[in-house]
């Protein structure tokens, strides 16, 4: 039986540990270490948080491990978890929002997302936004609009993270992007059918391609990006790339801006 502080209805979470909560409240917690890590900071007892696409995992870790928070933002395109959190956290020390934005695989119906886009909290009140599997799920052009809209909302000397998928084999990285790496190279050979063409045609060129919808008949389940153009879409969005890192056990290759 789970001995976890705060539970959620397993309808209600997302990703890759949805169906073994103490192994999502775990995963959530070593991401809080990694971003604090690499912040540079001891914990997050003095800041406030943005966590994008926030799902559940974040809040149940903080409050199931009693890591010091300032205040946790969290928002999210699925209203029902929204709703869940606003009516069982009572903390105030946590505030929980829908965005209704479009996104091809969680919210087709949303509102487009664009550099105007506005969130329900004031402007340069943030000290640390982080996303985790959202722009692994963005298309380019709401790459670089989520990196604008969210530039109003961080503090000068505030930083952003987010997680993305990187075309490229690491040493170390997780299986899963080594799988995509592996069925690349062989994709000319039979396997991956429903989108053999652009494999092969890809595997032509002078490397990977600058973006991939990896499974064409699950839009935007996979949003494969090139490390060159993960980082040249961040241009122009006044932020600032600080570092983009290989994956670690609890993460995809990540990404670190501030802002400019």
């Amino acid at each position: 039986m789970s001995d976890l502080v705060f539970k959620v209805p397993q309808e209600l979470r997302r990703g890759n540990k949805r169906h073994n909560e103490e192994q999502s409240v775990a995963q959530g917690a070593d991401i809080i270490r990694l971003m604090c890590r690499n912040f540079g900071i001891a914990d997050f007892g003095a800041y406030s948080v943005l966590d994008v696409g926030c799902g559940c995992k974040l809040v149940q870790a903080i409050l199931d491990r009693k890591f010091p928070i300032g205040h946790y933002t969290g928002v999210d395109v699925f209203p029902d978890l929204i709703r869940f959190l606003q009516a069982s956290v009572a903390d105030p020390r946590f505030s929980f929002h829908v965005y209704d934005v479009h996104n091809e695989m969680y919210n087709p119906q949303g509102e487009p997302l664009s550099a105007n886009t506005t969130l329900p909290i004031a402007e340069h009140s943030i000290d640390f936004i982080c996303l985790f599997s959202v722009f692994t799920h963005l298309a380019p052009h709401d790459y670089t609009a989520m990196l604008q809209m969210l530039r109003r909302y961080i503090k000068p000397n505030g930083k952003i993270l987010f997680s993305l998928f990187v075309n490229e084999l690491t040493p170390g990285g997780m299986g899963h992007l080594d799988k995509y790496n592996k069925d690349w190279e062989t994709a000319g050979k039979g396997r991956l059918e429903q989108h053999k063409e652009a494999f092969v045609q890809a595997a032509k060129a002078a490397g990977p391609p600058d973006f991939l919808d990896f499974y064409p008949t699950q839009p935007l389940k996979c949003a494969l990006y090139s490390r060159e153009y993960a980082l040249r879409l961040v241009e122009n969005t006044r932020w600032e790339v600080e570092s983009l890192n290989d994956p670690e056990e609890c993460i995809q290759h990540y990404m670190i801006c501030k802002p400019v």
